[in-house]
């Protein structure tokens, strides 16, 4: 396998080489005109300088207060935005920015001197300045205006296009079918007589030929340093290009900026006016519900209504108490029978009920008294008894008006105990009310506090101006030009140079129909190719000079050197040669290789037995009407009847094919054939059969069982590579062995066949 590698690799190796040494001229002709493109196009092609700058790109600062609860996250969050610096990238390279710095310098009107090829273009070197007035169309198209300045106050502006050749004053407005311009001078530079030429495009492609030479890109995915790129043909408004977009970028940057400052401005005194209104209103609940409520310190007032409560309680208790114990007097002084003193120390503060207590007291212990001296019989006795029976009723009324008296003085304490208790009650949802309204009161004064802070902040930053990012490196234009680099040029040229023919040369071979090299045959088939025969360049001479060293006559020489290899010397060799179709050179081939082998003293037979279209004997020059191959079959003839010497050589004698039969077939399958060339091979060292091309009938292969050798035959540019697989066939599917290629009709001065034979062109050329 290995060794099969290698021998693939220098067939291809030798294939290439070999394609190169045929079509040498070819690839000289392709050099030549490459390169010379080459040099055309770093001549003539514009020259384009590289402009360079550096941009840092920073995000805006936030300084958020760290002593408001809404640093963190909350509006403070919310009003210091920070730009995505990596999203600047797509803003560096958008149309918009460049359409601007298209409009700020009206890069849509160039200015070249000269006109054609050889026109170069100008920076504010001519002495005028072309502008447009008027738009007359909605898409401008490409025009080419040529200005010859005639004197210091007239110019010529040509189009031949537009059939437009006006002589008009600087200054003056010029009608043309797109536009109106105007033609000012320049100053600072003074007329001269010169021939200037001005391109006028839209804006939109303006951009896109300045975008497809520019580009931004970060430096290190690290930093946020951004690298401008532009290569542009003139190297000083190259420069003022990029210096201006990085200028518009940073004012752009500037300008949105100060669009969000004032809009954050907006918002927060949209804020503050409406966190103000709030706070006013929650002061003038606070307010009413304090007045309506009479609250003016909720603390003090509830150390109030505690204390009043705990009063009105007492009131009312000592009231029960007065209540109860005139309860019990009274049920004491209702029993007549009761003589007993009653205590002076009752807690009853009523002065008629004091002074008849003390007279019913003094009259019982007058009665006490009494009783010692007298009866109860005694009138005194019962004089002190009415008395005292008379005390007791307006003691008993005095009891009953007092305890009336009483009791609506403990009604009312008790009604203003229940009013006390009430507010008390009432008392903590005013001061979650009051809580809840001082809370609101306190957040809006925090919130007014901050957007003021906020309004101020945003202010001080409105008035700071200078853009966060700045410029590092201003646009700088390489000293020579970077485009075309010639050296790449060169070396694309040389490779395209060969490049292409190889492709030519390659397609040509790869969508040929023909067999045109030897590397065809050994992709579509394993057979061995044996020989290659050259080209007989004499018309209509079949026989080659076997005295002649030519190309032709040297194959024939290396084919027979091959067979003697493969075939056993010591005996006789049968060899059929046959074809795919017809007009491949089988019987040119049958013919000169029985004469060189006849040459080198072997004796050779030729047997025509192509029985349906026979060539053979007219290819030799013998009577095709004598006796032949169908006459032995057909009558039984003996070999010395049907052969015969040839016209060229002693050593080599012909059979002819005969009569042509219709049953060409059957009587190739008649015994006399095997018989035939059995009683050759004894008489003779080799038999060369022309067989019936094996692609057109099956008559090559009742042959080829009864030959030691079977040579196919393959015409360059003649035979299709389909045709290969015929022979594919005949090998794998008819198991027909010792089969072998020969290549016929090569032109060795210019094919892709190597190796065809010692002695090509070695000595003297014989004619």
């Amino acid at each position: 396998m290995e060794t099969r590698l290698v021998k693939e690799n220098g067939n291809a190796i030798s294939n290439f080489l070999l394609q190169i040494k045929s079509h040498w001229y070819l690839f000289a002709i392709s050099f030549v005109v490459f390169l010379g493109l080459a040099y055309a196009y770093v001549t003539f092609a514009t020259k384009q300088y590289l402009v360079t700058s550096t941009i840092l790109l920073q995000q805006h600062p936030t300084s958020p207060d760290a002593s408001s609860q809404f640093a963190n996250g909350g509006a403070s969050s919310a009003l210091n935005i920070t730009d995505n610096i990596k999203n600047e990238g797509d803003v560096l390279r958008s149309r918009n920015l460049m359409k601007e710095v298209v409009q700020n310098m009206q890069l849509n009107i160039q200015y070249f001197f000269k006109s054609g090829l050889l026109a170069t273009e100008a920076y504010q070197e001519t002495p005028f300045i072309v502008s447009i007035t008027k738009n007359k169309v909605d898409s401008l198209q490409l025009r080419k205006y040529v200005i010859n300045v005639v004197d210091e106050n007239t110019l010529n502006i040509a189009n031949s296009d537009e059939d437009v050749n006006l002589k008009v004053p600087f200054g003056k407005t010029v009608s043309l079918p797109q536009y109106n311009i105007q033609i000012s001078k320049r100053p600072g530079v003074l007329p001269v007589k010169q021939e200037f030429s001005v391109n006028i495009m839209s804006e939109d492609d303006a951009v896109t030929g300045l975008l497809n030479s520019y580009d931004a890109e970060f430096t290190d995915k690290a930093t946020t340093t951004v690298e401008f790129t532009l290569y542009y043909p003139n190297s000083k408004k190259g420069e003022a290009i990029l210096q201006n977009l990085m200028n518009q970028y940073l004012a752009d940057n500037l300008a949105n900026r100060k669009r969000n400052i004032d809009s954050t401005i907006n918002f927060v005194n949209n804020r503050i006016a409406v966190v103000a209104e709030e706070l006013s209103g929650i002061e003038k609940d606070y307010q009413a519900f304090r007045s309506s409520n009479n609250i003016t310190d909720i603390d003090e007032q509830s150390k109030v209504l505690v204390g009043n409560a705990s009063i009105y309680a007492d009131r009312y208790q000592q009231q029960q108490v007065q209540l109860s114990i005139i309860k019990s007097l009274k049920n004491r002084l209702s029993d007549p029978g009761n003589k007993e003193v009653i205590p002076s120390s009752l807690s009853i503060q009523n002065t008629s009920f004091a002074t008849g207590l003390a007279q019913y007291n003094n009259l019982i212990n007058e009665r006490e008294k009494s009783k010692l001296s007298y009866t109860e019989t005694n009138p005194v006795i019962q004089n002190i008894d009415q008395q005292i029976q008379l005390a007791r009723r307006n003691l008993l009324q005095s009891i009953d008006s007092y305890a009336r008296e009483i009791e609506l003085t403990s009604a009312g304490s008790s009604t203003q105990n229940s009013i006390v208790n009430n507010n008390i009650k009432a008392v903590p949802g005013k001061q979650r009310a009051l809580g809840d309204f001082a809370r609101q009161q306190e957040l809006k004064q925090q919130l007014y506090v901050y957007l003021l802070q906020k309004r101020e902040e945003t202010a001080m930053a409105k008035a700071a101006d200078m853009p966060y990012s700045r410029v590092v490196d201003n646009a700088k234009s390489t000293k020579t030009p970077s485009k075309p680099v010639k050296p790449i040029i060169y070396v694309m040229s040389f490779f395209l140079g060969f490049i292409v023919p190889l492709g030519y040369v390659n397609s040509k071979s790869l969508f040929a129909r023909k067999i045109n090299s030897e590397a065809d045959i050994e992709k579509q088939t394993d057979v061995l190719v044996i020989g290659k025969i050259g080209h007989n360049k004499s018309s209509g001479k079949y026989l080659v000079d076997i005295n002649s060293r030519s190309p032709v006559t040297e194959s024939f020489r290396t084919l027979r050197t091959k067979l003697r290899g493969l075939l056993d010397n010591d005996q006789s060799s049968v060899i059929m040669i046959t074809s795919s179709v017809e007009g491949e050179g089988k019987t040119f081939l049958t013919s000169n290789l029985g004469s060189t082998l006849a040459m080198s003293g072997k004796s050779v037979v030729l047997v025509e037995l192509d029985l349906r279209k026979p060539r053979l004997s007219g290819f030799l020059g013998l009577d095709a009407t004598k006796p032949g191959f169908t006459n032995y079959v057909m009558d039984d003839l003996p070999l010395s009847k049907i052969i015969k010497p040839s016209m060229f050589d002693d050593n080599c004698f012909v059979i002819s094919s005969g009569p042509v039969v219709a049953n060409a077939s059957e009587l190739l399958l008649s015994d006399r054939l095997p018989e035939l060339i059995a009683d050759l091979r004894t008489k003779f060292d080799f038999v060369l059969i022309d067989s019936p091309p094996v692609g057109l009938v099956s008559d090559a292969l009742v042959i080829q069982k009864h030959v030691d050798m079977t040579i196919f035959v393959c015409r360059h540019n003649y035979t299709n590579k389909n045709q290969i697989e015929i022979l594919n066939d005949i090998k794998t599917k008819d198991n027909v062995e010792n089969l072998y290629l020969v290549i016929n009709d090569v032109d060795f001065s210019g094919s892709a066949y190597s190796g065809y034979g010692y002695g090509m062109g070695y000595g003297d050329k014989v004619n």
